[in-house]
């Protein structure tokens, strides 16, 4: 049976400190070995994880923004602040196929076990409508808007060429999250095009802060990522604090989509 591989991630980054760590799976069952590259930051705001995010975004290649189709490399990204600060907290059912439509063609679905997703806004920003404690401990690293599932704290993020129903594969994925507290509250787990985990990172802490995790894998093709944020589902009875953490997301950052092989 194929082993993941768990990464727990203590290193953090600032300005002048970046964490990157290769990584190569031990198991035969990877045959030549499955290494990739983490990417992490943590920090009081959008300067404390910044040079790490950016240093992902480099090794990706330029951002293809919304263009239809395969493009021959570079990255998409989703920062759910369209509108900008005047826009309203709008829920999405699951799945959510906004980023893989028009006009927003980046080939990402996302799935949850719960009812749907919110990405935040007024009257109540930082989903201050789900909970009114929750401005006082999210910030954003680009503002004004976060994301989060409904009625549960797990996100399966699948890919796609941008625009199609044609799965497709990435070599890198990354994001961002806000307020975590526990050192084992938040992961990404990664599965290849066989449905097979080929590796877990728990995301560092950084209370009231950012975090950042992203790998990048050199031998593996990833059809989806199962993101587990905090331990606790958004809403009006779950109050961050002691063994509850509530934790939300902004930016995903990742390789084009594509179909790799014949």
């Amino acid at each position: 049976m194929l082993r993941r591989l768990r990464v727990w991630i203590a290193c953090t980054a600032s300005i002048t400190a970046v964490c990157l760590l290769t990584l190569v799976a031990a198991d035969p069952a990877f045959g030549q070995g499955s290494p990739f590259v983490v990417y992490s930051a943590t920090g009081p705001d959008t300067a404390g994880i910044e040079p790490v995010v950016n240093a992902f975004r480099a090794i990706l290649g330029n951002n293809n923004g919304n263009t239809f189709g395969q493009q021959p490399g570079g990255r998409r990204e989703i920062n759910w602040d369209g509108g900008g600060a005047a826009a309203l907290a709008t829920q999405f059912p699951t799945p959510m196929i906004t980023f893989n439509a028009s006009p927003t063609t980046r080939g990402l679905v996302s799935i949850t076990p719960g009812t749907g997703f919110e990405i935040s806004g007024q009257p109540l920003p930082e989903f201050g409508d789900l909970n009114p404690s929750y401005p006082g401990i999210f910030t954003t690293f680009s503002a004004p808007r976060l994301f989060t599932p409904l009625g549960s704290n797990i996100t399966e993020v699948r890919f796609f060429i941008a625009g199609t129903n044609h799965a497709a594969t990435v070599s890198a994925f990354g994001a961002v999250f806000t307020d975590v507290d526990l050192p084992e509250s938040t992961s990404l787990e990664y599965f290849n095009d066989r449905g097979q985990s080929v590796g877990v990172a728990f995301v560092p802490p950084a209370s009231d802060g950012l975090s950042f995790v992203g790998l990048a894998f050199s031998t593996e093709r990833i059809a989806s990522v199962r993101i587990k944020s905090g331990n606790a589902v958004p809403g009006p009875t779950a109050f961050d604090g002691g063994d509850v953490d509530v934790v939300v997301m902004d930016d995903f950052i990742y390789s084009e989509p594509m179909v790799v092989g014949p």
